[in-house]
């Protein structure tokens, strides 16, 4: 009952009527921007959009559903499980905030069946994972990097659970997650909330919405593409590089295995990449492998 990686990433990336627009669009996010109260505010959006991805899935597919995708019973009562820490976790950090909090948007997502809500949980909490990792160097008092820190190891354990025993695929990636900036985890949030359904008390958030990217077949897809100093940015684990995209889309990037993550930026020194630079993105690149095959950390390099 494997779900194959194409079709997590047609159901996370190629949704219709999910646009970007929730996200206010700056030109950078610099250093003094970015306090404990928007972190925490950016973790409480990632958790309500979880917490409802979770809550309206299951009111939707009741036992019967997940019997006849050919799950056995007791995949559906995890995943009621996960619900309720992501309904915790929003608790949680709207506690912390306070009148400050965030509030839930409206939400829609591409799921069709058990089937494609298991890859879409999956893809979803990985992207989470990378979000808590990516925020932690950012996040100042010491007693909410703790609970942060206590949120991502749940977050991982989910991910794995959802990956390999729901959908018989691998647990991880590598022997190390990927950290990912806030602004592609935005963009990534920003796909699934409806035009204009966060409550105005909300605010606007520091962060970028990039136009989507799609990559396929050894080829990328994006508005503006020219293949005149555009690169693919590629993460995985702890390392970035970068590659040159052709006229038509084309870019040669290295095998990886699990999930690895790319955007599009105009900076060719991977270094140096950021939201005044990424032109597009982030999408998701899933190569699945197996139980017996060398897993050890990504060695790639620019092109």
């Amino acid at each position: 009952m494997r779900t194959s990686a194409a079709a997590a990433l047609a159901i996370a990336f190629g949704a219709a009527n999910v646009v970007a627009s929730p996200v206010t669009k700056r030109q950078n996010t610099t250093a003094s921007s970015i306090d404990d109260t928007t972190i925490l505010n950016y973790a409480l959006t990632l958790e309500h959009l979880e917490n409802a991805f979770y809550r309206d899935a299951l009111a939707q597919f009741d036992a019967a559903a997940f019997e006849s995708a050919g799950f056995p019973a007791w995949v559906r009562g995890r995943f009621s499980q996960i619900a309720e820490h992501e309904a915790s976790h929003v608790a949680v950090l709207s506690g912390a905030l306070g009148d400050a909090a965030v509030q839930a948007c409206e939400y829609t997502f591409p799921y069709t069946d058990p089937k494609s809500f298991a890859a879409l949980s999956a893809v979803i909490e990985n992207v989470g994972v990378s979000a808590y990792v990516g925020a932690a160097a950012s996040i100042m008092d010491k007693t909410y990097l703790t609970v942060a820190g206590s949120i991502l190891t749940t977050e991982a354990r989910h991910q794995a659970w959802v990956s390999s025993a729901v959908n018989q695929a691998e647990p991880w990636s590598g022997p190390y997650d990927t950290p990912v900036a806030f602004s592609p985890v935005y963009s990534v949030a920003a796909q699934f909330i409806k035009n204009g359904s966060c409550p105005a008390s909300n605010g606007a958030l520091p962060f970028t919405a990039f136009p989507a990217l799609t990559y396929m077949d050894g080829k990328v897809a994006f508005e503006g593409l020219s293949g005149q100093n555009q690169y693919v940015v590629l993460y995985q684990g702890l390392n970035i590089a970068t590659y040159p995209i052709g006229a038509d889309g084309s870019v040669s990037l290295p095998e990886t295995q699990g999930i690895a993550y790319i955007t599009v930026s105009t900076e060719k020194n991977a270094t140096l990449t950021g939201d005044d630079n990424i032109i597009a993105g982030p999408a998701v690149v899933a190569n699945p492998f197996d139980a017996y095959a060398s897993n050890p950390a990504p060695t790639f390099t620019s092109a």
